[in-house]
């Protein structure tokens, strides 16, 4: 091979190198204008959101800010779904949330909220599941039984409360507070006022006892019912008149 020979294969070396070089600055070029303009909130805007699913708690207002706080909420291609999801899941009313993105402008939001069923310890709610949520209970309108109870045992005491509920209903009475304190004994108050001692055990049973006493009553007469015992029971007058019969107790 000649010099000449040489140096043209080194010329054309030099200039493969170059037009690849060239080829691998236009492709990053490219791609960083394409990036660019997925990141321009001007090119690929957000424009449209849709919620779905029933509220009664969760103010149009809460989305909105709760949206508004995320770095890239009005980009859609650049907008972490997942990122939504977990501010939206912070709103103290927001059980569970389904978020996605439909193009080319849309985010879709699918709601459930908290079904609250009770009040807990007078500081808390409780929904279905007997989970307990803090929540503004200003926006409860709804009349609801007050819980009490040790937190871990939230679940057991809406179990009972609804049991003893059904008992009650064949009288068409209704229960506004459900207690356990801490020697695990059960205290309910009805509507009525009547106030029912029903100790730690059998307490369907002393429920019942009472339901089927409770038509030879004198409701507006009876401070309380104390049910804890084998049989019968004993009652706690407002004033000196109560059952139907002469009987002030029941053995």
């Amino acid at each position: 091979m000649t010099l000449s020979d040489q140096q043209k294969q080194r010329a054309s070396f030099w200039a493969g190198v170059v037009f690849f070089c060239v080829v691998l600055l236009g492709l990053a070029y490219s791609v960083h204008s394409v990036y660019s303009s997925v990141s321009d909130k001007q090119l690929s805007p957000m424009t449209r959101l849709l919620v779905s699913g029933k509220r009664d708690y969760v103010l149009d207002q809460e989305l909105q800010q709760s949206l508004a706080a995320l770095p890239e909420a009005g980009n859609f291609f650049s907008l972490d779904v997942s990122e939504v999801k977990l501010a939206l899941e912070q709103l103290p009313w927001v059980k569970q949330v389904t978020v996605r993105k439909q193009w080319p402008d849309k985010l879709s939001i699918a709601l459930q909220e908290q079904e609250v069923v009770a009040r807990w310890n007078n500081a808390a709610l409780l929904n279905q599941q007997g989970q307990i949520f803090e929540a503004p209970q200003q926006r409860v309108t709804k009349a609801l039984a007050s819980l009490s109870g040790p937190d871990e045992q939230a679940e057991a005491v809406l179990a009972t409360f609804r049991q003893l509920q059904q008992v009650l209903h064949a009288r068409q009475l209704s229960i506004v507070s459900l207690a356990l304190n801490e020697r695990h004994a059960w205290q309910v108050e009805l509507a009525s006022g009547i106030v029912l001692k029903l100790g730690k055990e059998d307490k369907l049973n002393r429920i019942e006892r009472f339901v089927s006493v409770y038509p030879r009553l004198k409701p507006n007469a009876v401070d309380y019912i104390d049910l804890r015992y084998d049989t019968g029971f004993s009652v706690g007058w407002k004033k000196q008149e109560g059952l139907a019969i002469d009987d002030q107790s029941n053995g």
